[in-house]
């Protein structure tokens, strides 16, 4: 049987404890919202672990500023189409000498509703079902009943 995974780095969820927050799984790593802005990704797994950390995602506009004030955040390259949708993302290696410290800064940003922090996540549609592809107006006939040439 499966068993819930901890959510990684969770000190940080006491620093918005001033905003509502939703926190979701997602692909082995934790989402945490509010409504319906993407606010950080908690990530911390086994395979690729130089991608642990918290994941924060900002735009292009916003991503030198931010680096700026919080040296030891890093780009994340190869993710998504940054091109077409302008969003980018750093994280905050766990190994990072300000860890705690800049995780805390991340969060009073957000609280503070930091416009360069975020990302307004695209309402999902509900399902409808794919329409039937439209059947033939010939039909098969069974063997026995074809015509005779």
């Amino acid at each position: 049987m499966n068993q819930p995974r901890e959510i990684p780095y969770d000190f940080i969820l006491d620093y918005l404890l001033r905003i509502e927050t939703t926190v979701k799984p997602f692909f082995g790593m934790f989402s945490i919202y509010n409504g319906q802005t993407l606010l950080l990704m908690l990530r911390d797994r086994k395979d690729q672990p130089e991608l642990n950390g918290i994941w924060v995602p900002t735009n292009r506009d916003s991503l030198e500023s931010l680096k700026a004030e919080l040296p030891s955040l890093r780009q994340i390259y190869g993710l998504g189409n940054t091109r077409k949708s302008g969003s980018l993302w750093l994280m905050v290696p766990p190994e990072a000498p300000d860890f705690e410290r800049t995780a805390i800064t991340l969060c009073d940003l957000i609280v503070r509703r930091d416009p360069r922090i975020g990302r307004l996540s695209k309402p999902r549609s509900p399902q409808t079902p794919k329409p039937r592809s439209p059947r033939s107006k010939t039909r098969a006939q069974p063997r026995g009943d074809r015509p005779q040439r």
